[in-house]
């Protein structure tokens, strides 16, 4: 089944196997027309790209070019925008270069204003409406005939790389030696100028050595090709770096084939930096059978090569690999005639040709060979791609970028649209192929969770419990194929994933956003919230100190814990009650029965408390103290009479509270509220009104632990009814 949306086709496949690359698009120009050059320049970035058509006429400008720009959706790629040059020539050749980093789009084009073989750089900037707007025309920084300016540059951050291989000054724009090569460095500033900051060359330039014919840029790395460099023209990169603290680079080394210099290798005809690895092609390298290229075959003219350097903790670029192609052969010739280097994966283009049965070349096509680099640092081949339909020189591969899951590769003599019919020649094509299915992507469906509650354990508000362990699996069913991004109410991000147990930064209640988009196509996507609500906490009594008698005298006493829950709280059946010894280990089972304290002479036991429709938990610790008396102290304390109430209301009648009945020790008596505040202390022959500082206490439950004179007590509580 074919599903079209716009200039695109979607092209049904199986699932392959994981990295392996598949054809889901081909896109040629809204209008095409004869020998066009769609297809011949490509930059992207993210989910933008841009396809150069300079070859097409605008008007009755012959040749002027256009830059088509396109922009992935949830459905698929759609051209939105073309961009060309007003005030333009004849064979302009607008758009034949370009390169793309964030919201930057550079563009080669003729420079009208020049008559002397004048090329410009034309600045776009991508707006709040997607829209690329032009900003700035850099143009020759020297007024010098046909230097190649422009024909190869590449944006990082804020730094352009320029090259201009037909270039013959050095960098103080002195000491001609014809066509050595120079390249131009270009700084972004805050208000969005660029300005020229340096003009580089080779340390050793030489005439014809074309420095500049390749360049790259990754962070504050600077690579530069110059294929013709050498006595042989074997060819040569060197490697630049950005000085400290400043927009100054200077060259740190050059880089060579390590194994052999062959005649007219063209070693760095394309370079390609990222992080720590360098990667260049010798197209024309021939195969010596050299160590590093392992494929066992015997000499083969210009069979081609790509060496990998990489960059060693002392900051040493070093050679660590020469790859080639797993099928060289008479038919599998020119290896690395396209090269793109993105995180760990190349991508090089060869050349396959097809011999009639006289020995006549009969058809060429363009592979693309991809490789991956493993856990010991080498890069292995794993695909060959090559288009669902092959076409006999339809230049497929002579543009090749790889962005992420997007790999563009250009094919501006193609001669067939989207349907592969409708024959118009070198009208161009492009081919979009990625590590998934286009026909499996999909929005997300947002399940509906229900408001998260957690208790205020931090209190005013804020509860550090909200569980977030399985968020997303509650948002979403197939939560592997989509990315999570969150922002609290002010709109700052939040950490993704959110934290197993996240604290709300508002009070009682937060709203956290959230967006779920596909991880292969960010257009894909839905937005929901998350509503977050504490709820209040509730308080424990205090527990004083428990005493027991050790009357064997080695430091372990029986407690009778059976009224610890009716302690803690005022109603027991609404909590679950937990309770750890010193050691963590759950004794809840005898806290209706006897306990013997695990520890010698003293125990600290911890009570865990959950309220049942809340789940809020509270923790507190009871003490308990083994002493050593040498009196039964439950029959003791039996005898005392201790009223159950008392009501302080004048009428002469239970006025007081006050234990009665003589005891053969002294003691003294604490009266306590249900938060453990201490309100009055007794000896044995005193009593309490229910006052407080002169103040009368409320109806309620209060607390007495009696401590007697050998360090046994008793706990209780009794009535004040008013």
């Amino acid at each position: 089944m074919k599903r079209f949306y716009f200039l695109l086709i979607i092209i049904s496949a199986q699932q392959l196997l994981a990295q392996q690359w598949q054809q889901n698009f081909k896109f040629v120009e809204p209008i095409r027309t004869e020998s066009s050059s769609f297809g011949l320049s490509i930059a992207t970035y993210g989910n933008y790209a841009a396809f150069g058509a300079s070859a097409v006429d605008v008007g009755s400008t012959l040749n002027a070019g256009k830059v088509h720009i396109a922009k992935m959706t949830c459905e698929g790629w759609v051209f939105y925008q073309e961009l060309t040059l007003t005030g333009t020539e004849d064979y302009c050749g607008f758009g034949s270069i370009l390169t793309m980093d964030n919201t930057t789009l550079a563009v080669y084009g003729c420079d009208p204003l020049n008559p002397r073989g004048g090329n410009a750089i034309y600045i776009y900037e991508r707006n709040i409406n997607d829209l690329y707007v032009f900003t700035q025309k850099i143009t020759k920084p020297e007024n010098v005939l046909w230097d190649n300016f422009a024909s190869r540059m590449a944006i990082s951050g804020d730094f352009m790389i320029v090259g201009a291989s037909y270039n013959s000054t050095d960098n103080s724009l002195n000491n001609v030696s014809t066509y050595a090569g120079a390249a131009y460095i270009y700084f972004k500033d805050t208000s969005g100028v660029w300005s020229l900051v340096q003009k580089i060359t080779a340390s050793d330039r030489g005439a014809g050595d074309n420095f500049g014919e390749s360049v790259d840029i990754y962070g504050n790395t600077i690579i530069i090709g110059a294929e013709n460099e050498g006595a042989n023209r074997a060819g040569a990169a060197y490697v630049f770096e950005k000085d400290a603290n400043l927009n100054t680079w200077s060259e740190v080394t050059k880089l060579v084939a390590y194994d052999f210099r062959g005649l007219q290798d063209r070693f760095g005809g394309i370079v390609k930096v990222d992080k720590d690895i360098i990667a260049i092609t010798a197209r024309r390298d021939d195969d010596y059978d050299s160590a590093l290229s392992g494929d066992g075959g015997g000499p083969l003219t210009s069979l081609g090569s790509v060496y990998i350097f990489k960059k060693n903790t002392s900051g040493i670029w070093q050679g660590i690999q020469k790859i080639r192609a797993s099928n060289g052969s008479l038919n599998h010739l020119s290896f690395g005639d396209r090269l793109d280097l993105y995180d760990d994966i190349i991508a090089v283009r060869g050349i396959e040709y097809e011999y009639d049965i006289n020995g006549n070349l009969s058809a060429s096509y363009g592979n693309i060979y991809m490789f991956q680099k493993g856990l010991n640092g080498n890069f292995n081949e794993y695909q060959i791609i090559e288009q669902d339909i092959k076409h006999n020189s339809d230049a497929f591969g002579r543009e090749i970028v790889l962005n992420g899951e997007n790999f563009f590769i250009g094919a501006y003599w193609h001669d067939f649209d989207i349907n592969e019919q409708n024959f118009l020649n070198d009208s161009g094509a492009i081919y979009l192929f990625n590590t998934y299915d286009f026909d499996n992507l999909k929005k997300p469906t947002i399940n509906s969770i229900p408001i998260l509650t957690a208790c205020e354990d931090l209190g005013n508000g804020f509860s550090s419990s909200f569980s977030m362990s399985n968020i997303e699996n509650s948002l979403v069913d197939d939560v592997e194929n989509y990315v999570f991004y969150y922002k609290d109410e002010q709109g700052s991000d939040l950490p993704s994933p959110l934290p197993d147990f996240y604290t709300n930064s508002s009070p009682y209640s937060q709203r956290i956003y959230v967006r779920v988009e596909n991880k292969y196509n960010s257009n894909c996507y839905e937005e929901t919230e998350i509503e977050l609500q504490t709820i209040q906490s509730f308080e424990l009594n205090t527990i004083p100190d428990l005493y027991a008698c050790d009357t064997t005298g080695n430091g372990f006493s029986v407690f009778n814990l059976s009224e610890l829950n009716l302690d803690l709280v005022d109603d027991v059946s609404l909590y679950d009650f937990l309770y750890l010894d010193s050691n963590g280990n759950d004794i809840s089972d005898f806290i209706n029965e006897s306990y013997e304290n695990s520890t010698r002479n003293q125990e600290v036991i911890t009570a865990v408390v959950t309220k049942k429709n809340t789940f809020c938990t509270k923790e507190t610790t009871i003490v308990l103290n083994a002493v050593s008396g040498g009196v039964d102290c439950e029959t003791e304390i039996i005898d005392l009479k201790i009223p159950k109430f008392f009501t302080p209301n004048g009428d002469g009648v239970n006025d007081v509270w006050k234990i009665t009945e003589e005891f053969n020790q002294n003691y003294n008596v604490y009266i306590f509220d249900r938060y453990g505040k201490l309100l009055k202390r007794l000896n044995s022959v005193g009593s309490w009104d229910g006052n407080f500082n002169g103040y009368p206490l409320p109806s309620a439950d209060y607390w007495y632990r009696i401590v007697f004179q050998d360090n046994t007590y008793k706990l209780g509580h009794f009535s004040l009814k008013r």
